[in-house]
């Protein structure tokens, strides 16, 4: 059995580790910002405000003084279910939104890569300069004429500048 010594400094030793006390001083430097330190401000900082904060699982006193503009059980406080549950759907709401972008995005990059690919082959079957021949309005085949091909290569060069840079 363990002797009321030992129990008595192992009972003072958990108080003493259950609350912590500080103290946090509130001045104005001469930039005319304000300060905030667990150290004592400057001789030259004149009027300084000094409060006492209570930290740990026991205090009854709220975490952090009123002098910080805020406490921190109010920064802390735990939301309710109904506030993380609108979190939780907004995040939800956004992953969606973003798979729907990312995928659009891919279907974009992918209908530019085909297009590239069929005016770069066009293109280069223009410059070659061997007769190309296609269908006319009544279906008959016909010799591209060089004003059709000049006009054909400037078209494709319009779409390979779209689709090829991106």
């Amino acid at each position: 059995m363990k002797s009321p010594i030992q129990l008595f400094v192992a009972l003072a030793v958990m108080l003493a580790t259950a609350t912590v006390a500080a103290q946090v001083y509130k001045w104005v430097d001469k930039d005319g910002k304000v300060q905030y330190s667990d150290t004592p401000p400057p001789p030259s900082a004149g009027k300084a405000d000094a409060k006492r904060i209570n930290t740990g699982a026991n205090s009854s006193a709220p975490a952090v003084s009123t002098a910080l503009g805020t406490t921190a059980a109010a920064a802390n406080a735990p939301r309710s279910l109904q506030e993380r549950s609108k979190d939780a759907d907004k995040r939800r709401v956004d992953e969606v939104e973003k798979a729907k972008k990312d995928e659009e995005a891919q279907k974009i990059a992918k209908q530019n890569e085909e297009r590239c690919k069929e005016a770069t082959r066009f293109k280069s079957d223009l410059d070659s300069g061997r007769p190309i021949v296609r269908n006319n309005d009544k279906a008959e085949r016909a010799f591209v004429s060089d004003e059709e091909r000049s006009a054909e290569i400037a078209r494709l060069k319009t779409i390979i500048a779209e689709a090829c840079t991106k």
